[in-house]
C-alpha cells in the first residue's frame, strides 16, 4: 500500500500549486530568511540516510527515473533510467544550493541530468541546441513530508524527489533497475500488439514507448481514435505515470512487472488488470498515423522488406536521375510526414551532394475514406525540391500524387519488426514500406 501511496503523491505533487521557500521568522531580514531556507533545504538532502528516489519530467515530453544520495561535502552520486551504463554504473559530480531568483538546487558539473540537457544530438537524441528540454538547475518549490517539490529554473521541467528506504537503496547498488528496464524493453519488443480491457468488450491499444518514454491508450470511437497518454519514467517495480492516463471514467497512474508470468499490469479501483498481447494489430494504422505515429521513414536501400517491383524500378529510376542531374545528386532515405488536423502529408527528402545533406520537401494534402482508401493531392514544391522535380516524377507525380493508396502494417519476419506499408490501389505492384515513428 505503501507503495501506491507514494506513486499517487508524484501526481498530485505535480499539479498541486506550490508555495516558494519556506515561511519568514517574523523580523528576518531578507537575507537571514534565505540563509534560513538553503540550510533547511541542505540539511533535508543530506539527512535522508538511504538517499532518493527522483524522477524528472522535462519540458519537452518524456519522463525519468534517479537514485540520488547528497553528501555534506557537496557531491551527489546517482544512477538513472536513461541508458544501460545510467542503469548500473553511479555517477558523481558537485552540487550547490544557491539563492538565484529563489533558494535553488544547481548541479554543476557533468553528471546523468547534463546528458538530457546536451546539445549535441548525438549524445542522446533530442534537438540541436536544445537536447530533450531539461534542466539541471531547479529551483525549490516546498517540503512536503518525505518529498521535495522543485522546477527547472530556464526550461520549468518537473523534478519530485522521495525518500528511499534502505531496502530500494540496496536494490538500487546492486543493479535491480538495470534488470528491470531489461525485462520491461524486451517484453515490449517481443509483445507488439499490447491492449487493456477496462470494464467493457472495447480492445484498448496500449504503448509503452521506449524510446519517447511516452505511454499511451488508444480506442475507437465513432471511427475516429481517442487517446489518453502520460510521459512516463522506469520504477524498482514498473513504470510510474507523470499524470493518470483515463479511459471511461476509470484511471490509473502505475503499471507494475509481474516477473513470475513475464507481464504487465495495471491496479484500477482496487482490481487487478493484465496488460493482454494480441498476435496482430488492435486498431488500423491509418487511425493511427498522425496520432500514435507521426511519419513514416523509408530507407535509402535498392531493396527492402514490403517493397513491391514497381517501386523498386522506380526508386531506382529516379535514384539515377537524381545523380545524373546538373547537381549531381545522391538520393536517400525519404520521410513521410502526416499531420492529422491538416489533412497533409509532407515527403522530405534526403539529398547528398558530396558529404553535404540537403532537405526537399513535397507537400501533399489528401482525403481518406472511411475505410483507409487515401487520394493525395501535390502541391507545388519549392526550395531544393524545385530542383528535382522532373528526377522525382517516377516516384512522386507518376504515382503517389496520380494514384489512390492504402496504408498497412507489414510483418518484417527476418527482423521481426513491424513497419508501415502504402499500397497503390490502381497499380498493387506499387508498394513501399518503412519504419513507424
Amino acid at each position: 500500500m505503501k507503495k501506491y501511496l507514494i506513486y499517487s503523491f508524484i501526481t498530485i505533487a505535480l499539479f498541486a500549486s506550490c508555495k516558494k521557500g519556506v515561511d519568514p521568522a517574523a523580523g528576518e531580514r531578507p537575507e537571514e530568511r534565505t540563509a534560513t531556507a538553503l540550510k533547511t533545504y541542505d540539511d533535508a538532502l543530506t539527512g535522508a540516510p538511504n538517499g532518493w528516489k527522483a524522477f524528472l519530467y522535462p519540458s519537452g515530453g518524456s519522463g525519468f527515473s534517479f537514485y540520488m544520495t547528497f553528501n555534506t561535502s557537496n557531491r551527489v552520486s546517482m544512477y538513472a533510467d536513461i541508458n544501460s551504463t545510467s542503469t548500473q554504473t553511479s555517477s558523481e559530480s558537485s552540487y550547490r544550493l544557491k539563492a538565484v531568483l529563489a533558494p535553488s538546487l544547481l548541479f554543476d558539473t557533468y553528471n546523468y541530468l547534463h546528458i538530457l540537457a546536451d546539445p549535441a544530438p548525438e549524445v542522446n537524441g533530442g534537438t540541436a541546441g536544445w537536447g530533450l528540454y531539461s534542466d539541471f538547475e531547479f529551483t525549490f518549490d516546498r517540503i512536503a513530508g518525505d518529498s521535495i517539490i522543485l522546477h527547472g529554473n530556464m526550461l520549468k521541467s518537473q523534478l519530485i524527489l522521495i525518500k528511499a528506504t534502505a531496502d530500494e537503496a540496496a536494490a538500487y547498488k546492486a543493479k535491480q533497475l538495470n534488470t528491470l528496464v531489461n525485462s520491461i524493453v524486451d517484453y515490449t519488443a517481443a509483445n507488439k500488439n499490447l491492449y487493456l480491457q477496462l470494464g467493457d468488450d472495447t480492445k484498448i491499444q496500449t504503448t509503452l514507448n521506449i524510446t519517447s518514454k511516452v505511454f499511451s491508450l488508444n480506442w475507437v470511437k465513432d471511427n475516429m481514435v481517442s487517446q489518453s497518454t502520460s510521459a512516463f519514467a522506469f520504477t524498482l517495480t514498473g513504470v510510474v505515470l507523470k499524470q493518470p492516463v483515463v479511459y471511461g471514467g476509470k484511471k490509473f497512474s502505475e503499471l507494475t512487472w509481474d516477473a513470475a508470468a513475464k507481464n504487465l499490469y495495471a491496479t484500477v479501483g482496487g482490481e487487478k488488470v493484465v496488460v493482454q498481447a494480441s498476435p496482430t494489430p488492435i486498431l488500423p494504422l491509418h487511425l493511427l498515423i498522425g496520432v500514435s505515429y507521426n511519419n513514416i521513414i523509408v530507407p535509402n536501400a535498392a531493396n527492402f522488406a514490403g517493397w513491391a517491383p514497381d517501386f523498386v524500378a522506380r526508386r531506382a529510376a529516379a535514384a539515377q536521375a537524381t545523380q545524373n542531374s546538373p547537381y549531381g545528386l545522391r538520393l536517400d532515405r525519404m520521410q513521410f510526414l502526416f499531420n492529422v488536423l491538416e489533412n497533409s502529408l509532407t515527403i522530405t527528402v534526403d539529398i547528398y551532394q558530396g558529404n553535404n545533406k540537403f532537405l526537399a520537401d513535397f507537400p501533399y494534402t489528401y482525403t481518406k475514406t472511411g475505410d483507409g482508401v487515401y487520394k493525395f493531392n501535390a502541391h507545388q514544391p519549392t526550395g531544393n525540391a524545385g530542383l528535382i522535380v522532373n528526377e522525382m516524377a517516377p516516384l512522386t507525380s507518376q504515382r503517389i500524387g496520380a494514384d489512390h493508396f492504402t496504408l498497412d502494417y507489414f510483418f518484417d519476419a527476418g527482423t521481426g519488426q513491424t513497419l508501415g506499408q502504402f499500397k497503390s490501389v490502381e497499380h498493387p505492384d506499387f508498394a513501399f514500406t518503412g519504419t513507424l515513428n
